[in-house]
C-alpha cells in the first residue's frame, strides 16, 4: 500500500506555499511503483475501456494500467505538444493555469479512466473531463495517487467517481 511516507516533500516548489510531494522514491523502488499502479486501477465492476494518462506524471503510470486492464490509452497533453485537430481546455491549478488539449479520435462512446498523480483544486481534472465530454465519452472516472485534503478538489469532481491512493 502506497503511504505519505512514500513520497519526499519539498516546500515552496514550484512557488512560494506550495508543498511539493515528489513521487520519484515511488519510481525508484519496483514494489513501490507496482503499488502505486495496483492502487490506481478501478473497482472491479467499473467498466473501462480506455485509459486517459495526463501530462506528465499521468502518463507514467497510466500505460501500466491501460495494459493491466487490457484497453487502449490516450494522452492529455500541454498545449503544443500534440499536432491535429485537438479539444483544447483551460486548466486552472493551485499555483497558475494551465492550457490543455486531446484528441477526441476514439473517445466517443467508451468508459474513461483518467490517471492522474495528484488533485487538489480539481482543475486540470474538470478540464480533463470537460473535454473527454466534448469527445462523446459516455463515462468518465478518475484515479489519483495523492489528494490534498484540504483543497476542494473532490466537491469539484463531485460528479464523477474518484480513488485515490493516499489522502494528505
Amino acid at each position: 500500500m502506497i503511504t505519505l511516507d512514500d513520497f519526499d516533500t519539498y516546500p515552496d516548489f514550484p512557488v512560494e506555499g506550495i508543498l511539493f510531494y515528489d513521487i520519484a522514491p515511488i519510481l525508484a523502488s519496483p514494489e513501490r511503483f507496482r503499488e502505486a499502479c495496483i492502487s490506481l486501477m478501478p473497482p472491479r465492476d467499473a467498466e473501462v475501456d480506455i485509459v486517459a494518462g495526463v501530462d506528465a506524471r499521468g502518463f507514467i503510470f497510466a500505460p501500466v494500467v491501460a495494459q493491466t486492464l487490457d484497453v487502449g490509452m490516450t494522452m492529455v497533453r500541454k498545449k503544443g505538444k500534440m499536432p491535429g485537430d485537438l479539444l483544447e481546455a483551460d486548466a486552472t491549478i493551485e499555483y497558475g493555469s494551465s492550457e490543455l488539449t486531446l484528441n477526441p479520435n476514439g473517445i466517443d462512446g467508451k468508459h474513461v479512466l483518467v490517471i492522474d498523480d495528484v488533485l487538489a483544486t480539481g482543475g486540470t481534472a474538470r478540464a480533463v473531463a470537460e473535454m473527454l465530454e466534448r469527445a462523446g465519452a459516455a463515462s468518465v472516472r478518475f484515479s489519483f495517487l495523492m489528494e490534498i485534503g484540504d483543497i476542494p478538489g473532490r466537491e469539484v469532481l463531485k460528479d464523477y467517481a474518484v480513488t485515490s491512493a493516499v489522502v494528505v
